[in-house]
């Protein structure tokens, strides 16, 4: 008697109840992987995004520039914190295991790996950080918007709306600035080109440089500089011994 030489196999054994297939087994550690690393490079963008700052000698228009790209970064890592924290929500919640951790994954990997309690700061600090910039970028504009308007008012000779400015910024008396320079200068930015003592209200230049100055670094004939300088002076006291012939007349 010949032995068949393609014996049908066994049929294998239904598994015991509750005892996973090996397949669903693999298909879980694969989601747990994807989970982890999803967390750890959500994390890793919301920590890794430079914002860069502008210089203090970078020119205004410059600073808005850079101000503009800082509030679409800090949305990004907005994004990418709330993302974190919702991988992170779901490993917790999961009730049934399929989401968690790996007991096997490497110990810097799950030391890596952040609480729910850091992933919220995180996304409370990304949200405050684009509150910041977006007013940051506001006042960078308005600041824009009133050089360009100086400039044209410098253009035309018409000193009295900045001298308003300066005088409601230091709290001093504007038509007792404006009747100074008529006195100086005749509303003339130029003025004194020949002479030590230049510009509307004539500065010495030794005065015009020192370190009481904020606008020392402009120069001695930029008009709105001299204003904002100039009710700069009379707020710290300073005015009768700069202009000694001429600031009694202020009032």
């Amino acid at each position: 008697m010949h032995r068949a030489r393609n014996a049908p196999s066994a049929q294998a054994s239904p598994l015991p109840p509750g005892k996973p297939r090996r397949k669903d087994v693999v298909s879980r550690r694969q989601s747990r992987i994807a989970i982890v690393a999803f967390v750890i490079v959500t994390i890793a963008l919301t920590t890794a995004l430079v914002i860069p700052d502008a210089d203090a000698s970078t020119p205004l228009r410059g600073k808005l520039r850079i101000a503009k790209r800082a509030p679409r970064q800090a949305h990004d890592r907005l994004r990418a914190a709330e993302a974190a924290l919702a991988a992170a929500l779901a490993v917790v919640s999961d009730p049934t295991g399929t989401l968690s951790v790996p007991t096997t994954a490497a110990p810097e990997t799950a030391a890596a790996l952040p609480s729910v309690d850091q992933l919220e700061t995180k996304v409370a600090e990304a949200r405050k950080a684009v509150r910041v910039w977006q007013k940051r970028v506001r006042r960078i504009a308005r600041r824009v918007r009133q050089q360009l308007q100086f400039a044209e008012w410098e253009r035309h000779a018409k000193w009295r709306p900045i001298i308003e400015i300066a005088a409601r910024k230091y709290h001093v008396n504007a038509g007792g600035i404006y009747r100074m320079m008529m006195r100086e200068s005749g509303g003339r930015r130029f003025a004194g080109a020949d002479s030590a003592f230049k510009g509307l209200l004539y500065y010495w230049t030794g005065t015009w440089a020192a370190s009481w100055n904020p606008w020392r670094h402009d120069s001695i004939y930029d008009g709105s500089s001299q204003v904002f300088a100039t009710a700069c002076a009379i707020h710290k006291g300073m005015g009768a011994q700069m202009w000694t012939t001429t600031f009694a007349s202020r009032n």
